[in-house]
């Protein structure tokens, strides 16, 4: 494969970006599995070259017997026929062949077949909308094999579905929010129904909840990393920015990043869009480095605001949607996950969702028979409102989930970041077991986590026990990507916090005074933690870091950077000499250029003793827009450009400076 250039500043113009990932996907050859045939498009795109049809034979047999992930094979096909139908590199019998398979696929959980395929993710279930619907126009009066339905009333089905998860994004965010992983599997339906629905409203809706994507990705950046907490990810998409789902989109879209996949589905419908293009005032926004960025912003929602939201439990619909935000085993939504699993016995629900749910449901039987209290949220899956803040310079990025279900269970969350380049990347978590499962999905419990510009406190406070309850019952098909997860009671609660620091991405590292210093470029880190920690060569996440011993632990990091601060050595003396005084799960620290900050697992975060808010933010608060949660209404503005977005309305009025009157 062809090795990109890594772009810290934005270069370019938009249609050159755009047709130089098409290039550089058009001379790979064609992959494997769910999405390896995606830069088959850029060779259509482009009219060049022979189609790797070997690769677009497996992504059909992918699809026909129903792999994990074979909605997002089912997007790229859906794009050939719809751009590249009568393209003469696209022989007529593979098309029928594609045509064939998309009519005999199973397009939700209430179809009849067996199938090892996920519909209840957040990201899966709009693949899934906008696969139906696509292929219902496309053959709007042919029956699909499968479920015995004609093409329109396919359509019909999803178009509501589709509307419905628009119109809750709009409002709310995402509960995968900011995810450099998801976010590219999010995008994709999107912009085919950018490209290829026929009804306006549908079109419009996708276009617009598109923009609000990109300007999310563009404020929360830097230099082409999406640094910042996310929603679910992958340790390769957070541990370097070169390998992230998102950099090459980002590439495209302002010209800071890296073309790193060939197949990634995101960039090449980007970058093949007949229709679609980033909105200048978003690209002007992502290039825009002032002194200082303070962006906050809110994402998901409470499971007491259904109703505001129009979500009933006891609708599948509506529960499906709770879903997407992983609340399978929340105490009031138990019953009904169990209940919605015997009606449609979807198999890879039955053996991955159910056990764990049944488990976590008598985990809150044991606790009532004991007569101790919970809250209900013991579903490490959750992923429910989070008031999140990212601060940027030219040299550095911090960004945080502020006070994020603190010592919860995880999943995939990744609560805050530290980025001074794509492979400069700090952050410190709570491991669980130490098996492959884990390494993938993150779990273990998450911090008290509290952050003000560029100084973040994350607290730590492991129990030395798990909870009392049964142990998941594995059905004997499990296995592979297929398992279910462990019971509470079967969590493996390891006495330490890590740190991920890796030496060998700073210019220059220093310890001095129980602080690691880096440097990279003029941009400046310190951290230091207040139980004793140990370098490991290999420990953490598979790679360098630190570990420190102990189930409660404080963690403080501050950036710095030359601009502000000065030489590095003196940040250094001034940081290394700051009075810092630790407490039971608290800390006091007199933080150079910053002010007295005071934090701990019950108080408010001061500084000052001035209280930093830590919840309660709008959709976003930056100055470029200020947005109410739950309204669904965006002004963006930018220098002379501007956005408006209006989803109730439907609205949608762009101004740049070329049609500005």
């Amino acid at each position: 494969m062809t090795t990109d250039e890594y772009w810290y500043e934005p270069q370019s113009l938009y249609e050159e970006r755009r047709r130089a990932f098409l290039a550089y996907a058009a001379a790979a050859d064609g992959g494997r599995g769910r999405t390896g045939f995606f830069s088959q498009i850029a060779r259509l795109a482009l009219d060049r070259g022979l189609l790797d049809t070997e690769s677009l034979r497996d992504a059909l047999t992918f699809v026909a017997t129903r792999q994990d992930c074979a909605d997002f094979t089912v997007a790229g096909l859906l794009r050939i026929l719809y751009q590249f139908g009568d393209h003469p590199l696209l022989a007529a019998e593979l098309a029928a062949d594609i045509k064939r398979t998309l009519l005999g696929f199973k397009y939700w959980i209430d179809e009849p077949g067996r199938e090892l395929m996920c519909f209840w993710s957040e990201n899966h279930q709009i693949m899934f909308h906008a696969a139906e619907y696509l292929a219902g126009q496309l053959f709007p009066d042919d029956v699909f094999t499968n479920s015995g339905a004609t093409g329109r009333a396919h359509m019909l089905k999803a178009r509501g579905k589709i509307l419905r998860w628009i119109a809750l994004k709009a409002r709310v965010g995402f509960a995968e929010w900011d995810s450099n992983t998801y976010y590219d599997e999010d995008m994709t339906p999107l912009l085919n129904l950018a490209d290829f629905a026929a009804d306006p409203q549908v079109a419009q809706q996708a276009v617009m909840l598109l923009d609000v994507m990109f300007f999310d990705m563009a404020v929360d950046s830097f230099r082409g990393v999406y640094g910042t907490s996310h929603g679910r990810s992958y340790p390769h998409n957070v541990l370097d920015g070169r390998t992230s789902a998102m950099t090459g989109v980002q590439k495209i879209a302002w010209g800071m990043g890296v073309f790193n996949n060939p197949n990634s589905m995101t960039a090449i419908s980007l970058a093949a869009s007949p229709r679609y293009r980033v909105p200048p005032i978003i690209e002007a926004i992502a290039q825009d480095m002032p002194a200082a960025l303070t962006n906050r912003e809110r994402h998901s929602l409470r499971i007491e605001e259904c109703g505001r939201y129009g979500i009933d439990i006891a609708d599948p619909d509506g529960l499906m949607l709770l879903w997407g935000a992983g609340l399978f085993a929340e105490r009031r939504t138990a019953d009904a996950t169990l209940a919605l699993a015997d009606r449609h016995r979807s198999h890879r629900f039955s053996v991955v969702i159910r056990p764990y749910a049944e488990a976590v449901r008598a985990t809150y039987a044991e606790l009532a028979r004991q007569g101790t209290s919970n809250d209900g949220d013991l579903d490490r899956t959750t992923m429910t409102q989070v008031d999140k803040v990212a601060y940027r310079t030219s040299d550095y990025q911090l960004s945080c989930a502020l006070d994020y279900r603190k010592g919860k269970p995880g999943f995939q969350q990744h609560i805050w970041q530290a980025t001074l380049g794509p492979d400069a990347i700090v952050f410190t978590m709570h491991r669980g077991n130490e098996d492959e499962q884990s390494y993938k999905y993150w779990v273990g419990r998450f911090p008290r986590a509290g952050q003000h510009n560029n100084l973040l406190i994350a607290i730590y406070d492991i129990p030395e026990r798990p909870l009392p309850g049964p142990a998941t019952v594995v059905p004997p098909e499990a296995g592979g990507n297929a398992m279910p997860s462990p019971a509470p009671s079967e969590e493996e609660l390891l006495p330490y916090t890590v740190a991920i620091f890796r030496r060998a991405a700073f210019d220059e590292v220093i310890e001095q005074a129980g602080w690691v210093f880096g440097r990279k470029g003029r941009g400046y880190i310190a951290l230091r933690s207040q139980q004793p920690a140990r370098w490991t060569a290999d420990g953490v996440l598979r790679g360098e870091g630190l570990i420190a011993d102990g189930r409660r632990n404080v963690w403080v990091c501050q950036l710095g950077r030359a601009a502000d601060d000065g030489p590095f050595a003196a940040w250094v003396a001034r940081i290394a000499a700051a009075p810092l005084v630790w407490g039971d799960r608290a800390v006091r620290y007199a933080a150079p250029g910053i002010g007295l900050a005071e934090f701990a697992w019950e108080e408010p975060l001061t500084v000052d003793g001035q209280p930093i808010c830590l919840g309660d933010h709008g959709r976003f608060e930056n100055p470029y827009c200020c947005a109410e949660h739950g309204s669904g209404r965006y002004e963006i503005t930018f220098r002379r450009h501007s956005l408006m977005l209006d989803f109730p309305t439907g609205t949608r009025q762009e101004v740049t400076p070329e049609t500005d009157t």
